[in-house]
């Protein structure tokens, strides 16, 4: 029997996003310091129904960090996502029941740059609307930030994402670790207070917590 026409339209899209699959894996090898960091590849999402879509996600003992690829608002255009998640966070969901809550359990790294750096949940705030965390803002206006901003997205992300590993190292990680409970404790306060400030909510119906509930 001769494969349909939507089965050859899914299979187009099969092979096209193996070939980004195997571009985004090289990148990862080749710029983010996986080895030194104990990071692991844990899962993949090759799709045969969109284009670009690929995810990967990478597990350590401290951390899991996930990258979503996909096409961005412009032909020809990506985005790469980067958000981590602690070990209990599953592979392909964003949202955990954990304590008897329903919370987000992965995150945007810029939050957890910002507490980091020592900032208050007021002083974030401020920052957000101006600037992303100083390691950020540094490797954009470098000469390479610049570069790759509009020659090559996906390869910019990663780079950023690896100055931010270098910048902050095991202190990023263990913010994430399930065996810090008063580390994250601490930062969940933070988030609290910061999205208070922020005052976003979910839009009704929404099956999303708020955003400050984080897990």
């Amino acid at each position: 029997m001769r494969p349909t026409s939507a089965e050859k339209e899914e299979r187009k899209f099969l092979e096209a996003n193996k070939k980004e699959y195997k571009k985004l894996t090289r990148l990862f090898e080749s710029i983010l310091d996986l080895k030194r960091w104990g990071f692991h590849q844990s899962y993949t999402f090759i799709s045969p129904k969109n284009f670009p879509s690929v995810e990967v996600i990478y597990d350590s003992e401290w951390c899991r960090v996930q990258f979503s690829l996909s096409g961005g608002d412009m032909p020809g255009t990506y985005e790469l996502p980067v958000r981590y998640g602690r070990l209990h966070a599953p592979d392909n969901e964003a949202v955990l029941i954990w304590n008897g809550e329903k919370c987000l359990c992965w995150h945007n790294v810029n939050d957890a740059l910002r507490f980091l750096d020592g900032l208050s949940p007021q002083e974030a705030v401020d920052q957000l609307h101006k600037q992303p965390p100083p390691v950020v803002e540094q490797f954009r206006q470098s000469e390479l930030g610049k570069k790759l901003h509009y020659a090559h997205l996906p390869e910019w992300i990663i780079r950023e994402e690896a100055a931010i590993w270098e910048f902050y190292g095991q202190r990023l990680f263990d913010l994430f670790d399930l065996r810090r409970p008063e580390l994250w404790e601490e930062y969940t306060r933070f988030i609290k207070e910061y999205y208070k400030i922020l005052d976003i909510k979910p839009g009704p119906g929404s099956p999303y917590p708020p955003r400050y509930k984080v897990c």
